[in-house]
C-alpha cells in the first residue's frame, strides 16, 4: 500500500465529519437566514385597532395625523419606533384620531420595493403591521438588500395575512401607484427629505417636518382639536 492511501482516507473522514457537523448545525438546507423579530410586539400595538388601507384608527375620529415615512431609511426606523407606536397607543387604540401612513420615499426614486410590499399588504388592512415588521428588521434589508424574498419573509411574519393575495397585490401596479400618489402629496405639501407629519382637526391643520418629537406632534394636536 503506498504511504499517501492512510493520508488520502484520514483526509477524507475529516471532510465528512466536518459536513457532519455544518449540516446539524445549519440543517439540511444550508445556512438558514435569521428570523423576522418583534411580530407580538407589533400585533400588541396594532391588533384590534380597526385599519383600511393606509389608515388605522376610527374614520370618524376628530383628528386625522399622516405620517410621512420612508421604510428603506434606516434612521427613520427610530422615528417610527419610538416616537410613532407610542402616539398609536394613545390617540387610534383610544378612538382619539385616526392615523394615516404616507410611503415618503427620502431618496431620489419616488417608489421603493418595501412601500409597494407595505401598500399590497394594506389591501388586506395590514400596510400598519407590515410597515412596523419591516422597520424592527431593517438590519436584515441592510445585510442581504431589499428583494422579493426578504419582502416575504416579512409578509409572513404579519399574522392573518393572505400570502398568494400579498403576492398578487405587490404585482399589481395598483399598489406601484399608490406609494407614487404619496410621493405626490408629499412634493404639493413641499416636504425635505426627512420624516414628516401632518396633523388635521376642527381647528385647523399643522405641518412638522425634520423629524418631529413625541412632544411637538402632541402640541399640535391640542392646537388643532380647538377649545374643549
Amino acid at each position: 500500500m503506498s504511504p499517501w492511501v492512510p493520508r488520502v482516507v484520514l483526509g477524507l473522514a475529516l471532510f465528512a465529519l466536518g459536513y457532519a457537523i455544518y449540516s446539524i448545525a445549519v440543517g439540511e438546507g444550508g445556512p438558514k437566514s435569521p428570523p423576522v423579530e418583534g411580530v407580538n410586539d407589533v400585533q400588541e400595538i396594532f391588533g384590534g385597532i380597526e385599519q383600511e388601507g393606509a389608515t388605522l384608527g376610527p374614520t370618524d375620529a376628530p383628528i386625522t395625523i399622516e405620517v410621512f415615512n420612508d421604510l428603506q431609511c434606516a434612521p427613520c426606523a427610530d422615528f417610527e419606533l419610538e416616537t410613532i407606536d407610542p402616539l398609536v397607543e394613545e390617540y387610534a387604540r383610544t378612538d382619539k384620531a385616526q392615523f394615516v401612513f404616507r410611503n415618503f420615499s427620502l431618496a431620489p426614486n419616488d417608489t421603493t420595493l418595501a412601500a409597494i410590499a407595505a401598500e399590497a399588504a394594506g389591501m388586506q388592512a395590514r400596510q400598519w403591521q407590515y410597515a412596523d415588521t419591516f422597520f424592527r428588521n431593517q438590519d436584515l434589508a441592510q445585510g442581504r438588500g431589499v428583494d422579493d424574498q426578504i419582502l416575504r419573509e416579512v409578509a409572513e411574519a404579519v399574522p392573518e395575512l393572505d400570502q398568494d393575495r400579498w403576492q398578487t397585490d405587490y404585482d399589481s401596479p395598483q399598489s406601484a401607484d399608490l406609494v407614487r400618489e404619496d410621493a405626490m402629496l408629499a412634493a404639493q405639501l413641499k416636504l425635505p427629505a426627512e420624516p414628516a407629519v401632518v396633523v388635521s382637526g376642527p381647528a385647523g391643520e399643522r405641518k412638522l417636518i425634520q423629524t418631529p418629537t413625541h412632544d411637538e406632534i402632541e402640541a399640535a394636536i391640542a392646537q388643532v382639536s380647538g377649545p374643549d
